[in-house]
């Protein structure tokens, strides 16, 4: 794979980028590689389809479930759906 390495002042790159405050006044190394274009893999459902899923039980057990709401960051989707049965059915 062909690639681009360039030792530059990073002045001249603060217009394309967000630079951390320890990258300014300074020397540094831009790499590039060409981005390798890939089919849009992401499978399409119908509502049909949306609707059925939406309704299986894996599904309706991590109903009300969001990120960061105190939840360890290790936690499984198995370990959220026993939570929530647990919390449903009192076990």
């Amino acid at each position: 794979m062909t690639q681009v390495r360039k030792i530059v002042d990073s002045s001249s790159l603060t217009d394309i980028f967000d630079l951390p405050p320890n990258f300014m006044n300074r020397k540094v190394e831009v790499i590039m590689f060409p981005v390798e274009e890939t089919a849009d893999i992401t499978p399409k459902y119908n509502m049909e389809q949306t609707i059925k899923w939406s309704k299986s039980p894996k599904v309706q057990d991590l109903v009300g479930v969001l990120e960061g709401v105190g939840l360890p960051a290790d936690i499984s989707m198995k370990d959220i759906r026993q939570m929530r049965l647990a919390e449903k059915y009192k076990i």
